[in-house]
Order: structure tokens, then sequence, then C-alpha cells
């Protein structure tokens, strides 16, 4: 039976007064009116069961699946995150250490593990398999990020489609703050919810899912307070096209169009052998975002 915990207080600023957005299965999206952070007020607990094996392959009984086939998302991955690549690779050295946190199927560690000392903290037992198959000189931990034992040094922390599934928001930042050198840098994918197509779609937007995101980012919010935290914002920008296969864009057309589930398409992009076919494809809104830890800043 599934745990969940239900919030009586904004997990960052600790305000209780909020507003509600919109009720989606049972639970309510609110802002904080203080911080300005979005989140639904009851979250799901059930770790173990979230992210098994179902959470990377669709199968026909199963409604609460995120990809179509998630080992037909290794060239998504490698080109999506080129952004992240391209940074890391510039300022590397070979004494490098770099920690991916929810690593999938370790898709981005293939890319980057030849050059520098590489690990990562994965949730999904299924997926942790896969990196080690996939990565095997790779130390990889099969746990929750918030309660590994891990050296506290690296000069990268990536985080791709991650950060909004936590429980512990605040926690998962500072720990992230405190694992980095003094120059480490901390470069993340998440949804933007601060985009007209978000808000015009509402819960019917992608992004929103409720069993899986628990909370709900716009720039400004990541601005202010990623800088009061202590890190310096050194890029940060809103993608609209983003590579995609065709099963995960039809996954993701059914929460946007619920009607659309009648039509089978998932089957027939499978029967006809095309559900792993990649193009690029208009999303809602999705950040990237590149952040330094500031020296001078205090926590």
């Amino acid at each position: 039976m599934a745990k969940y915990l239900f919030i009586k207080e904004c997990n960052y600023c600790n305000s209780r007064k909020w507003e509600k957005k919109f009720t989606l299965s049972g639970q309510n999206l609110v802002r904080c009116m203080n911080c300005g952070l979005m989140f639904f007020d009851r979250q799901n607990l059930d770790e173990e069961n979230l992210y098994d094996e179902n959470y990377y392959k669709a199968k026909d009984n199963n409604k609460s699946n995120i990809y179509s086939d998630y080992s037909f998302q290794e060239k998504v991955v490698k080109s999506k995150f080129n952004f992240a690549y391209s940074y890391i690779v510039d300022y590397f050295s070979k004494k490098s250490k770099l920690l991916e946190i929810g690593c999938g199927y370790g898709y981005f560690l293939e890319l980057i593990s030849k050059k520098m000392n590489t690990y990562a903290v994965e949730i999904s037992k299924k997926a942790a398999e896969e990196t080690h198959k996939n990565n095997p000189n790779i130390k990889v931990y099969n746990s929750d990020f918030l309660k590994v034992r891990i050296m506290n040094d690296f000069n990268f922390v990536v985080a791709f489609d991650v950060i909004e599934h936590q429980n512990d928001l605040k926690s998962f930042l500072n720990k992230i703050y405190s694992i980095l050198d003094k120059d480490g840098v901390f470069i993340f994918t998440t949804p933007d919810y601060g985009t007209i197509f978000n808000r015009i779609f509402s819960k019917h937007a992608p992004a929103v899912q409720p069993l899986y995101h628990n909370y709900y980012f716009e720039k400004k919010w990541l601005i202010n307070n990623l800088t009061e935290m202590g890190f310096k914002i050194v890029f940060l920008k809103t993608s609209y096209f983003e590579p995609m296969n065709v099963g995960y864009i039809l996954m993701h057309l059914h929460l946007a169009f619920p009607f659309l589930t009648k039509l089978h398409l998932l089957k027939i992009t499978r029967f006809m052998r095309i559900d792993n076919f990649v193009i690029p494809f208009f999303r809602f809104g999705g950040i990237e975002c590149i952040a330094q830890k500031n020296r001078k800043a205090k926590l």
C-alpha cells in the first residue's frame, strides 16, 4: 500500500500560507504565498514501487509509466543534455569528479566517463543495474540521494529531470551544495511551469504528473533561491524544442489530450516499429540551468 507525505508547510521556506491552483488525482497543487514555490500537498513516498521496471517500459495495463521504453532513450539523452556536456568538457581536468543523481540507464555517463572520474546515485534498482551494465567501471549507488554517504568534493553534480521528483527539496539542494568543491558546478534540467503553454493547459500539461512530480518551478524562483542559497547562475534558459522518440511523444500527448488513449496510437507505432524514431519536437517549456558554487555566499 502506497505511503503519502501530507505537506503542512512549504518545504523551502516553512510558510503555512498558500493558494490552491487546482486539484488532480486527489492532490492539490498549491503555490506558497511567501516564496512562490509550487508543489503538491500530498506526495507519494512509495519509492520502491514508483521507480520499478514499469516506470521505464510501458505496458498496456499500466497507466503510471512515463516512457514507452527507456532503452530507446539513449540517442535522446545524449542529444538533449549536450548543453551540459559542452560546458563540462570546457572546464574539466582529468582529476575532475562528476556525480549524476538519477542517472537512468547511465547514457549521459557514457559520454563523460572516459574524461574524468564519474559516480552515480540511482534510486531505481532496475535503472542502477542497467547503469552498471552500460558503465561497469562507474561506482553506482542504488539509493536515495539523501540517504547515501558520499564524498564531498565533486567538481560537477548533474541531475536531469530529477529535482521535481524530490520530497525534501531543501535538503536535496543543501546536500548538493555541501558535496561540491569550492568552485563546483550544479547542472540540472526541470520542466518550466512558468511558460504560457503550461499555464494554459494547467492540470493537463504533460509536466503535471502528481504521481512523480512533486515540485513545479519557474525561472524567477530558481534565480532568487539558488542565489540566496549560495549559487551563482552561470546559464539559465527555457528550451521549447528537444529530441524525442515517437513513443515518448505519444505518452506525453496522452497526458495533454486524454482522448488520444482511445486511438491506441502507441500500440500502432510499436507494431510499425517506429516508436524509437527520434525527431525534434515541441514541448511546453523545459529549464536548463548551470549554477556555480559561490565561495563568498553564506548558507
